[in-house]
C-alpha cells in the first residue's frame, strides 16, 4: 500500500473509526487534490475528499467546510432530499473533517453511478435534478439550527479584480495578459454590466432560499437515482441561482417545466437568470487566470485553463451582444 493510501487508512481509523479493507482513486471534481473509493472491513463503501490547505483557488472551500456540512447533513436525513443528496460522515468527535500537515479530509457514503456531464443530462435526468432543486429551495427554512457566513456574496470581488488586472500597467512579459488583452475591453465592459445588473434587480429583488450554487451535470451521479454531490457553494441565495444553470440548456424546457410543477406558485425571475449567467462565466474566467497567476500547474493543467478561459470569453461575448 502506497504512503498515500497508509495515510488515508491511518486518518480514517484514528478519526472516524472506519477500519478500510480497499481503497481505490475517484474523480474528487475541480475543488479537490485527489478523491478515494474506500470500501470498509464492514462492506460499507465511503467518499474521501481531499483538499489542499494552501492552494490559493481551493482555500475558500476548504474554509467553507465547517459552515456547509452540518446543514448537508441534516439535509441528507429529510425525507424531501433523502437519497437524493449526498450524506457525509463526520469524526468520532463530531467533526466534518480531518487534518494533516498539508491536507484536509472529508468523507461522505460512496453513491456508486457516472457523472453524466454539462450536456449529457437526458430530459429524465433534468426534470429529477429540477424537482430536488425544488425541494431544497422549499427546505431551507426548515434547518434547526443557525447557519452563519452561508449567505450569498454580493461583492463581486471577482469582477473588480479581473478589471484591475486587465487594466495594470506593468504587462511587460505578462503571457497571460497577452493572451487575454484582444478581449480586455470586452471584459471590463461585462464586468462594469455584472455589476450594474446586481445593483439594479439583485438585492431584494426575490426571496432568499437555500441553494446549491453549482447544480450543473458535473455534479450530479446516476445511480438507483439521481443524487446531487459536491456541496462547497451552498448558499443562501435567490433560487435562481440554481436555476440558471440549465435554463439555457438543450432541456431548459424541461427542467423549467418540472421545476414549476414541483414548486408551484414560485415565479422564475429571468432577469436574475440573465445576471446569474453573466457571472457566474465572468467568475470562471477569472479563477482560471487566478490559478494561472498564483499557482504553477503543469503544461498540460496550464492548456486546460487556457482552454477554459477561450470557452468562458466566447460565452461572455454572446451575452453582452
Amino acid at each position: 500500500m502506497s504512503n498515500t493510501m497508509n495515510e488515508i487508512s491511518f486518518l480514517l481509523k484514528s478519526k472516524y473509526k472506519i477500519i478500510s479493507d480497499s481503497i481505490f482513486p475517484a474523480k474528487g471534481g475541480f475543488s479537490a487534490k485527489a478523491a478515494y473509493r474506500v470500501v470498509s472491513s464492514d462492506g460499507i463503501e465511503y467518499f474521501v475528499k481531499v483538499y489542499d490547505k494552501f492552494l490559493p483557488t481551493t482555500r475558500f472551500f476548504v474554509e467553507r467546510i465547517d459552515l456547509y456540512m452540518p446543514v448537508l447533513d441534516w439535509l441528507s436525513t429529510t425525507p424531501a432530499l433523502h437519497g437524493r443528496i449526498l450524506t457525509p460522515i463526520s469524526t468520532f468527535d463530531g467533526l466534518y473533517k480531518a487534518e494533516t500537515d498539508n491536507d484536509v479530509y472529508t468523507v461522505f457514503l460512496f453513491v456508486g453511478g457516472d457523472a453524466p456531464g454539462v450536456h449529457g443530462m437526458t430530459k429524465k435526468q433534468t426534470a429529477e435534478l429540477a424537482e430536488t432543486l425544488a425541494r431544497l429551495h422549499d427546505t431551507g427554512d426548515d434547518v434547526p439550527f443557525e447557519m452563519p457566513g452561508l449567505s450569498e456574496d454580493i461583492s463581486l470581488s471577482f469582477c473588480e479584480q479581473l478589471v484591475w488586472y486587465l487594466s495594470k500597467a506593468d504587462t511587460k512579459n505578462d503571457k497571460l495578459y497577452n493572451f487575454v488583452s484582444p478581449y480586455a475591453d470586452m471584459l471590463i465592459k461585462a464586468s462594469r454590466e455584472a455589476l450594474s445588473l446586481r445593483d439594479t434587480i439583485r438585492t431584494g429583488y426575490s426571496p432568499i432560499v437555500l441553494c446549491h450554487g453549482d447544480a450543473h451535470g458535473n455534479n450530479v451521479i446516476q445511480g438507483e437515482q439521481l443524487v446531487l454531490a459536491d456541496w462547497e457553494d451552498l448558499r443562501w441565495a435567490p433560487a435562481e441561482a440554481d436555476l440558471f444553470i440549465h435554463a439555457w440548456h438543450k432541456h431548459s424546457n424541461t427542467f423549467l417545466e418540472a421545476y414549476a410543477i414541483a414548486r408551484r406558485g414560485y415565479f422564475i425571475n429571468k432577469e436574475l437568470l440573465c445576471f446569474y449567467t453573466l457571472r457566474r462565466r465572468i467568475e470562471d474566467v477569472w479563477v482560471d487566470m487566478q490559478r494561472l497567476i498564483e499557482e504553477s500547474p503543469d503544461e498540460t493543467e496550464r492548456a486546460k485553463s487556457l482552454a477554459w478561459i477561450t470557452e468562458g470569453i466566447e460565452e461572455i461575448q454572446k451575452l453582452i451582444i
